[in-house]
């Protein structure tokens, strides 16, 4: 019996030093991660404007391919040319990559609902990767599609926002054309002001 509880004992102490252990490395590492200094989200505005530049040459033949197919007639992406930067940062703090997103909702043109056709309910992002080598953004591989289906109803409520849109724009469009026929009237009727 004497023997069992020197046993029971000495495996306790055992598996106590070796908590300790465990307890001191993870606290030693949770100091190292918390001296690490805290990254920017974001870029800083010299490269991202370096950035905008590589994107919008890369993305110039997606913008042409969905511009195809709506005057073909088929479902396409109405991409907004304003990106979203994803930074990642490397164990140097510096930043190893940067995802661009460059999304919009998607129309069928087939309806004339809308100038844009009827959303379908979806949007979709154009997402490209990219590294710097020097001084250079480096693409990596094919950018990839991701697509958000918010349903039927999303699209329906996304219609008429995009009918209430095109509703103001033809109210400015007919003020400025009125706007522009008063001045054209004062100039005929009373001539130049120089």
């Amino acid at each position: 019996m004497k023997r069992i509880s020197v046993i029971s004992a000495v495996a306790i102490a055992a598996a106590l030093f070796s908590l300790g252990t465990i307890a001191t490395s993870t606290a030693s590492a949770q100091q190292y991660v918390m001296r690490r200094v805290r990254q920017p989200k974001d870029i800083s505005p010299a490269l991202k404007q370096s950035l905008d530049d590589k994107v919008s040459e890369d993305a110039y033949p997606y913008l042409d391919k969905e511009d195809e197919k709506k005057k073909d007639g088929t479902p396409y992406t109405d991409l907004q040319e304003k990106f979203e930067y994803l930074p990642n940062y490397g164990p140097d703090g510096g930043i190893s990559t940067v995802s661009v997103k460059l999304g919009g909702a998607e129309y069928d043109p087939k309806s004339k609902a809308t100038t844009k056709g009827a959303a379908t309910g979806k949007l979709k992002y154009l997402v490209f990767s990219y590294t710097r080598q020097g001084s250079k953004w480096v693409k990596l591989g094919q950018p990839k599609w991701e697509v958000q289906n918010l349903g039927k109803l999303a699209g329906t409520q996304m219609t008429g926002h995009q009918q209430i849109g095109d509703h103001n724009k033809a109210i400015i469009a007919k003020q400025q054309e009125r706007k522009k026929a008063l001045a054209d009237a004062l100039q005929k009727k009373f001539g130049s002001s120089q």
